[in-house]
């Protein structure tokens, strides 16, 4: 059975790419060796990841994350409080969307200098992590617009990660 740090574990393998080690990988999303071991271990068993090869599945990963992640790891807007901004209130679909300030989501953080609907992430450390990874943060911030989004930002959230993902 998947966790939601499984997510964040293949997308930050996506965005290191080849030359990546499980301590190193485990260093830049703030979590010990072993869930990052487990964590891939368990998306092999999901067919998202092949160890062997040390490659994500990306067409099944973008078919999970389009057609199952909002069913397995729902989010919904929390309270009010000052965060990273996440989902449709971050780029790229921040710069593709018309909102207005009443549906901003964001991540809990002290360093945040944003005040929107709290939305939990896939994993604790998130806030923390996504400081000068700009692909790694549009990543997780369009998987969030799937877990939360309407129609028209799911959509676009399909599009942007298949152009990441598969392009």
């Amino acid at each position: 059975m998947l966790k939601p740090q499984d997510i964040v574990v293949l997308l930050k393998v996506h965005c290191l790419g080849d030359e990546w080690t499980y301590q190193q990988l485990a260093e830049s999303i703030k979590a010990s060796s072993s869930v990052v071991y487990e964590a891939l271990k368990r998306c092999e068993e999901c067919h998202l990841y092949n160890t062997k090869r040390r490659r994500i599945l990306n067409g099944a990963l973008l078919e999970f994350l389009e057609h199952g992640l909002k069913y397995v790891f729902p989010a919904k807007g929390g309270a009010l409080v000052r965060g990273v901004p996440t989902a449709h209130s971050a780029k790229p679909l921040k710069d593709l969307l018309m909102t207005n300030d009443n549906s901003i989501y964001v991540w809990a953080s002290g360093k945040g200098k944003v005040k929107g609907q709290e939305i939990i992430p896939l994993y604790r450390s998130v806030p923390d992590v996504i400081n000068g990874d700009r692909e790694f943060y549009e990543l997780l911030s369009l998987v969030d617009s799937l877990r939360i989004g309407k129609r028209r930002e799911i959509e676009l959230a399909i599009i942007e990660l298949d152009k990441r993902l598969n392009g």
